[in-house]
């Protein structure tokens, strides 16, 4: 079926909504990205950014879920689907918002990265006892420790490239990538690693960062997560 023919009203909603939230969201960017201490603020994203962004990440996952055929849709009610998406999208939301502060400072706040677990974790926790998919509730909760204790150990290999806020947000895209399987984690693992690790590389070659430089890695950890959960959502 063509995009053309999906049912569209529920994803421009989605879009709309995302775009309202998003205005809510820059004021979060903007609060977590002012100087702190020996970090110094950087210029406010380019006006919109955070509300597109926001808007199509919201609009690409009702997408999914509405796509004709889409296997997890049929394994659900609408009660738990609802839980699952809320998930989804809650998480969606604070990672755009995790991923600007980023970029700006460097940092993954306690605050944000607790509202991501929590806001995936409670939901899917609901959509569990609902459907009663305590297997894959399990799944979750492996997979956000999993996922977590990686990235602990790639911050005690190297701790100029890791920080403890990139394990905490672990914890959550772990927790959401787990809930759709090992198969999902282990690829929104790998296309986050993959995709920091070309931008590295590609900072060393224009001779804009070095070895030993920090480059914000929690926007690729969030883009690796989305694609897997979009693929396999």
């Amino acid at each position: 079926m063509s995009l053309v023919a999906a049912p569209l009203l529920p994803v421009l909603a989605a879009a709309a909504s995302g775009a309202v939230i998003g205005l809510w969201t820059r004021r979060v960017v903007a609060r977590h990205s002012a100087p702190d201490g020996d970090r110094p603020g950087r210029p406010r994203p380019v006006a919109g950014a955070v509300e597109v962004t926001t808007a199509v990440v919201l609009a690409a996952l009702v997408l999914r879920a509405l796509w004709p055929g889409t296997p997890a849709g049929t394994a659900s009610t609408a009660a738990g689907r609802a839980g699952e998406l809320l998930a989804f999208g809650g998480l969606a939301v604070v990672a755009v918002a995790l991923s600007f502060v980023d970029v700006a400072v460097h940092r993954l706040p306690d605050r944000l990265t607790l509202a991501a677990y929590l806001g995936t974790a409670v939901p899917l926790a609901a959509s569990a006892l609902v459907d009663g998919r305590l297997g894959d509730l399990l799944g979750a909760g492996l997979g956000g420790l999993a996922l977590a204790g990686f990235y602990l150990v790639l911050l005690l290999i190297n701790p100029a490239g890791m920080g403890l806020g990139d394990v905490k947000f672990a914890a959550s895209l772990g927790t959401a990538l787990g809930w759709l399987g090992w198969d999902t984690l282990v690829t929104g693992a790998f296309l986050g690693l993959v995709a920091g690790g070309v931008y590295g590389a590609a900072l060393m070659v224009l001779r804009r960062a070095g070895r030993k430089s920090e480059i914000p890695f929690g926007p690729f950890m969030a883009v690796g997560a989305l694609a897997a959960v979009l693929t396999a959502l």
